[in-house]
This record gives structure tokens, C-alpha cells and sequence, in this order.
């Protein structure tokens, strides 16, 4: 599903993968057309960060507007201000996001108080071994942009209960293309 307001100079994805696997392979197709549109993509692998543990310390955000823990985020909240789209990719661990997208979103609180993220661009994107909890997953993608005050413009998921497995998927394959072809005009 998508809309057909997608088009974008700045895309930022975040992985909330723990390999390299279907997730990052989804990703890589579906940013393809945009990258051959000259735009400006990046994905950031949430594995390779190092993204502590929110400490629930709501004073902080309501008071400043910020986070005050001092780790890999902070390069990140400059990433997702700065984007026209963010893409958030996860696979479906037992009806939900991974633990490390779980946590990213966590660390996003201070979007709730500072509405930086008010009206920005979100398209979600998970993969998982058995449809119904694949949608548990995109829900929480779902409510955590509403959080944050963004707009999802669209979503995809796919089944897929090997690493590497829809690499020879050609339906999905095509699908991801024909969408990224419209995130970048």
C-alpha cells in the first residue's frame, strides 16, 4: 500500500534488523529507483549503532525537548529532521518490531513533546514467517509515527521464514520496485 505523495530528495531508512537478511534486502530493492533518481539515501543499520536503553525519564523531554542520554542517537535525530521520508524496516519478532526498533522508537520520545517530526513522511516496511503477526509489527510502526505526530504514507510486508528467502521471490521482487519507483520522481 501506498500513496501517491512519495516523491523525496532526502530518504532516510532505518534497519531494525539484527543480520543482513530479508529486511535489508527488501530495503535495497525497494530504494533502488530512488537511488537511480539521484536521491539522497541513507540507511542506518540500528545493529551497527550503539542506541542505550531509554531510561524513562520523562522530565527531561517535557522540560527540553531532548533526550539526555549521550550515545548514537544523537546523530540520528539529526538524520530523521533533516529527511523528506523515513523508512522504518523490521522484521516481525513474535507479533512486534525487534527489540533494537523497539528501543530506537523508545529513544524518539522527545518527538512526542518537541513535534519536530510533525507531518513528516513515514513508510513502513516488515518481513516475517506468518502474515497475522506481520501486521502486529506494522501497527507498532503505526502508533509509534502517530507518537511522533507523522503521517504513514504507505506500507508493505512480506512472508518469509528463511534469510535469504526472497531473494528468488519475484512477485515481491516487482512489487518493491514499482513502489520505489514512486518514492523519488
Amino acid at each position: 500500500m501506498y500513496t501517491q505523495d512519495m516523491a523525496n530528495n532526502k530518504i532516510l531508512a532505518i534497519s531494525g534488523s539484527p543480520r543482513k537478511g530479508n529486511t535489508e534486502f527488501m530495503l535495497d530493492v525497494l530504494l533502488e529507483p530512488a537511488k537511480e533518481n539521484k536521491a539522497e539515501v541513507e540507511i542506518v543499520k540500528l545493529r551497527e549503532k550503539n542506541i542505550k536503553f531509554c531510561g524513562g525519564r520523562d522530565d527531561c523531554c517535557p522540560k527540553t525537548g531532548k533526550c539526555y542520554m549521550q550515545d548514537d542517537m544523537a546523530s540520528i535525530y539529526q538524520k530523521l529532521e533533516r529527511a523528506d521520508l523515513i523508512i522504518l524496516a523490521s522484521p516481525c519478532y513474535f507479533f512486534n518490531v525487534t527489540a533494537r526498533m523497539k528501543n530506537f522508537m523508545d529513544r524518539c520520545n522527545p518527538y512526542y513533546f518537541n513535534k519536530k517530526l510533525k507531518g513528516k513522511k513515514f513508510f513502513l516496511l516488515s518481513v516475517g514467517g506468518y502474515e497475522p503477526s506481520i501486521k502486529g509489527a506494522i501497527d507498532a510502526m503505526k502508533n509509534f509515527v502517530g507518537g511522533v505526530h507523522g503521517k504513514v504514507i504507505g506500507s508493505y510486508s512480506a512472508v518469509a521464514d528463511k534469510s535469504g528467502s526472497l531473494e528468488k521471490n519475484q512477485k515481491v521482487i516487482k512489487e518493491l520496485k514499482e513502489i520505489g519507483k514512486k518514492i523519488n520522481k
